[in-house]
């Protein structure tokens, strides 16, 4: 029962000093809200682009041109050596008219036929090897050996659209993660300053308490919820503000990343529940840093 009367009394007191120094921590709250909205849409981004990763990686292969005039058993042969290097899935042979049906068929897809020429120097199709591979990192060894075999007069890999979009994964989740750290420094800093008033303007109050011999955690945990009050009611903001757009921003993320999965209820419950954490655990540790201080200095 006393614990329970402590909580409730220092629940009370929170919710009096966020509004006896109103100013401040609605400055507070709405730089909470700019720094979690910032990260959502960090998460997001990151979380598409990892998607669309996935799906360039299973998209990966090598293709080898083969040589003209190759036999039936050296194109068995060459499948199972290649279908035997490390990284390899598959190794599918698509002969020369398979290749004409693929060509002609994606000219139909945009509404064109394909012009053959002269009758007499048709269009020349190569057969070759279509290798899916189980890591997209061993598209080079793949292709380096390939190259040194003499059924293979060229290799052709699909490596580099995942390199470039690796390449700016990297860059944005660096410069977000950037963003991110300066923004939370701004709200740690304004936390402190908001916990750091609302301490000053109570110190004969303080003083008195411990004077009836009031510990330290008696006088630090309604400073404490007052921090955490500033960051959940920006992280309730800032959720809804997410919930709001979520509608159009899945339909982008399929299209953009081509992955719907990234876009689940459990995708939205995960980020409600990171922004909640991250609201919560900033006022916390803004206000704890801040009467942590005082009380360090009052002693």
């Amino acid at each position: 029962m006393p614990f329970l009367r402590f909580i409730g009394f220092s629940v009370v007191r929170a919710w009096q000093g966020f509004w006896r120094n109103a100013m401040m921590s609605l400055a507070a709250t709405a730089t909470v809200i700019l720094m979690l909205a910032l990260l959502a849409a960090l998460f997001i981004v990151i979380s598409g682009l990892n998607s669309g990763l996935e799906f360039i990686e299973s998209k990966v292969a090598v293709t080898a041109r083969l040589e003209d005039g190759l036999t039936e058993q050296r194109v068995d042969r060459l499948i199972g050596e290649v279908g035997a290097m490390p990284g390899v899935s598959t190794v599918d042979y698509v002969s020369p008219e398979e290749a004409m049906a693929r060509l002609e068929a994606s000219y139909r897809e945009i509404g064109q036929t394909l012009d053959l020429g002269d009758p007499d120097s048709p269009i020349r199709l190569f057969a070759s090897l279509e290798i899916s591979l189980t890591d997209p990192n061993a598209s080079a060894d793949v292709s380096a050996e390939l190259a040194l075999n003499g059924a293979v007069d060229r290799v052709l890999t699909k490596t580099a659209e995942y390199e470039t979009l690796l390449g700016v994964i990297n860059t944005i989740r660096n410069v977000g993660i950037a963003i991110i750290l300066l923004t939370g420094l701004t709200v740690l800093f304004m936390i402190v300053n908001t916990i750091r008033i609302a301490v000053f303007s109570r110190q004969n109050e303080i003083e008195i308490m411990r004077l009836v011999g009031a510990s330290d955690s008696f006088i630090r945990w309604p400073f404490i919820l007052e921090g955490i009050l500033c960051g959940l009611i920006g992280a309730v903001i800032t959720i809804f503000l997410v919930a709001a757009v979520w509608d159009p921003i899945q339909p982008a993320m399929v299209q953009v990343f081509q992955m719907p999965t990234a876009v689940s209820n459990r995708f939205l419950t995960t980020l409600s529940l990171l922004l909640l954490a991250v609201g919560l655990g900033i006022g916390a540790l803004g206000s704890w840093v801040s009467v942590r201080s005082y009380l360090a200095a009052a002693r």
